[in-house]
């Protein structure tokens, strides 16, 4: 069976205030059934979108590892919807999107890179004992966006 890197799901942000009057926010994928995510008590929509990132890209290699077929998404347009949640609140539709590759290579292996800087530079950065390396990857992230679409940085 062939699989993609890449998957966009329409996602279902159920958010509500519990009995604690703690803000929840549960995700569920209509597509997917059994695919839920949620990023605990009180959480932003940011971190509720980074939980369901992390928590479709768990589901999808489930689905590789057992090789089943994986559905087409439905469009956000033709989504039903069940707006009647027992505990009221109010639903957010959002398109969540996992680059599988990166969910899958969280033991992450380092390769050496030589870079050339000017001469003065490499001075101030010693005499402030700046890592390199940490520097390098944090530029990395976020010149290419990682941290938006979920993958932590180190």
């Amino acid at each position: 069976m062939q699989y993609k890197n890449y998957y966009a799901y329409p996602g279902v942000f159920h958010i509500w205030l519990d009995k604690d009057n703690h803000k929840q926010i549960d995700v569920t994928f209509p597509d997917l059934p059994g695919c839920f995510a949620g990023p605990g008590p009180d959480a932003t929509f940011e971190e509720a979108l980074d939980a369901a990132r992390e928590g479709l890209a768990l589901h999808l290699e489930g689905m590789i590892e057992d090789n089943e077929a994986i559905p087409e998404p439905t469009s956000i347009e033709n989504l039903k919807i069940d707006k009647d949640y027992p505990e009221g609140g109010s639903v957010i539709v959002a398109l969540v999107d996992v680059i599988l590759s990166l969910y899958r290579n969280k033991k992450t292996e380092y390769a050496r890179v030589n870079v050339t800087i000017p001469y003065w530079l490499k001075e101030l950065a010693e005499n402030k004992n700046v890592n390199y390396s940490k520097v390098l990857r944090e530029g990395l992230y976020e010149v290419l966006d990682l941290n938006r679409i979920g993958v932590k940085g180190e």
